[in-house]
């Protein structure tokens, strides 16, 4: 029997898939912005002979190899969305050519993986005990494209049975996998902090209530809610990341606006996080002759793995790249990603696709330096078809 590496090497699946990368990375789209992505797929789409739908949750899509025979429907997810980042590759010969726009994540590289994948689960339909449906997913990075995608239907008509994803990795070298059973990612809140003094001449204080003075306590004390307020067995993070108040130098600010978010693992300590937070920053400025308001949007859920469907991936990446090169991760992130979505409504596993490169700036994710060992690519689009027909096969 052909083996699926062989069958990678005979379609070219790897070397198309590379070069999708490449043009993707060249041309990055920004969230909510990936038209000109999705209609480039669904060319793609189109020569494999694979159907879909475009336009799904706005920019994405949905495509289906339908297999010979009954059987499980294994949903395969890649995210497409790049970053506002200005790329810093002037050597590289497909960096970025749109201006404060780049493929930072790693986002290339999934639908290239996902791209690759399908080339040859479509090349061997007629084998098929099932069938896989291909998740295009817009803006990973923004709003959020999986939840809007389950909405809009994508995990019926079939049925999916299983959902899996992965996320290339800087920290592990390209022939690696990290994986994680249970919760691998946090849930995460986003804050917007409004807070009001009273303005008055930057030369007589007394006169006024400085917003500016009530936001550094808050931002003091916010940060002892994690210290002193959470078990230092469980994890919680919660960052200001924007601030903005006043208007000239001499004048007391009366108005001061922050924004952050709330990082959390455990569903309790989310709901007491939200509180103490909210708690702090009302006391705080009235304790300081001001007031504020916390508004607490509930984004991401944690991401959870499903164990049995973890098994499979392991055993599978086992026989593949050797038992020494599947690293079980202990502790999960405190990043999150929206796949969690998929997983919260089909069992999942999402795991990590070693892709470091030699230079370690280059291996910080978010970053304008960010870059892949392309090698991981054929890996995992090899990694991908097997666990498809593992989970055909349970």
């Amino acid at each position: 029997m052909e083996t699926i590496r062989q069958r990678i090497a005979r379609l070219h699946a790897a070397e198309e898939a590379v070069a999708l990368r490449r043009h993707l990375h060249q041309y990055p789209d920004l969230s909510e912005q990936e038209t000109p992505t999705m209609n480039l797929l669904c060319e793609k789409l189109d020569a494999l002979g694979i159907p879909y739908e475009k336009n799904v949750a706005e920019t994405g899509i949905v495509a289906l190899i339908r297999g010979a025979s009954e059987g499980p429907v294994i949903g395969l997810r890649a995210d497409m969305d790049a970053l506002p980042i200005q790329e810093d590759h002037p050597e590289l010969p497909w960096r970025s050519q749109h201006d404060g726009v780049m493929h930072a994540c790693g986002h290339d590289a999934h639908t290239a993986v996902l791209l690759g994948a399908a080339t040859v689960l479509a090349s061997m339909k007629d084998e098929l005990h099932g069938s896989v449906k291909l998740f295009f997913q817009p803006a990973e990075e923004t709003i959020g494209g999986a939840e809007r995608m389950i909405a809009a239907g994508c995990l019926e008509n079939p049925h999916v049975d299983y959902t899996l994803g992965l996320h290339v990795s800087p920290d592990l070298p390209a022939g690696q996998i990290g994986i994680k059973y249970g919760q691998m990612y946090a849930a995460s809140d986003m804050l917007t902090l409004k807070i009001y003094g009273k303005s008055c001449h930057g030369a007589h204080p007394d006169e006024g209530v400085d917003a500016i003075v009530i936001a550094a306590n808050i931002i003091n004390a916010v940060q002892t809610f994690v210290s002193r307020n959470v078990s230092a067995t469980d994890s919680a993070v919660c960052t200001f990341g924007t601030i903005h108040g006043g208007n000239v130098r001499n004048q007391i600010a009366d108005y001061v606006e922050m924004t952050g978010i709330i990082r959390t693992l455990d569903p309790q300590t989310r709901m007491f996080a939200r509180e103490r937070v909210r708690t702090i920053c009302e006391q705080t400025a009235a304790m300081l002759g001001g007031r504020a308001e916390l508004i607490v949007e509930p984004s991401y859920s944690p991401l959870i793995n499903d164990d049995a469907v973890v098994d499979t991936v392991r055993e599978t990446a086992a026989e593949i790249l050797g038992a020494e090169n599947v690293i079980l991760r202990k502790v999960p992130s405190l990043g999150v990603e929206d796949f969690a979505y998929f997983a919260a409504e089909r069992p999942s596993c999402f795991y990590h696709l070693g892709c470091a490169v030699d230079d370690p700036k280059r291996c910080v994710a978010h970053s304008r330096f960010f870059d892949i060992d392309e090698a991981c690519i054929p890996v995992g689009i090899e990694l991908q078809v097997a666990n498809v027909l593992a989970l055909m096969n349970r």
